[in-house]
């Protein structure tokens, strides 16, 4: 009885997070090959032991007594994950640090765009010293996607605006600083 309620959501969860990694894999490739000017090929695909009810339920009654043992379920749609691949290779194992941190950056933009395409607003966008590993490309190629989309960003390195519009603040020694085109204010 459990096992057949643990597996019809489990089946239900799974559709919509495929559904839902599809949507972004749409949204990614197109990014991700503009940013690295067309020269990394991406692909993410989607693992699951619960692709279907019974797939899952078979999956629940083989490991039922190492479950006990562990005291929770070794199977199940608590397990499920996602790999990235640059150029066939797994991202996570044989990518640089830029091309990790040009795929989290390219995940990111992806997910704006599928929230975007959902709800029909952009949600603010929060980067954490995002170009410590990016060349200037990569980084202007990113900057570009966010152009419609209110980014907080913090940083060591100075960045190039992307428009009039954008603010830097600088903070040092306590003191903050708002610099608007080339003049300095302190706040």
């Amino acid at each position: 009885m459990w096992d057949e309620k643990l597996a019809e959501y489990g089946e239900k969860i799974f559709s919509y997070r495929k559904e839902f990694t599809e949507k972004i894999f749409q949204e990614m490739f197109p990014i991700h090959k503009n940013i690295t000017n067309e020269g990394e090929e991406i692909k993410l695909i989607y693992q699951s032991d619960c692709e279907n009810k019974q797939n899952f339920i078979e999956n629940l009654q083989k490991t039922k007594k190492i479950d006990i043992m562990k005291g929770f379920t070794t199977k199940g749609i608590h397990r499920d994950d996602f790999n990235i691949f640059i150029n066939g290779k797994l991202v996570n194992i044989y990518g640089s640090q830029g091309q990790n941190r040009t795929v989290i950056l390219s995940l990111k933009l992806a997910e704006l765009q599928v929230i975007y395409k959902e709800i029909g607003e952009y949600p603010i966008l929060l980067l954490d010293d995002f170009m410590s590993e990016l060349d200037e490309k990569r980084r202007n190629n990113f900057l570009s996607y966010t152009k419609d989309t209110q980014v907080i960003i913090t940083c060591t390195d100075r960045i190039a605006l992307v428009s009039k519009n954008d603010r830097v603040y600088q903070v040092e020694k306590g003191q903050t600083k708002l610099a608007i085109a080339n003049d300095e204010k302190k706040i």
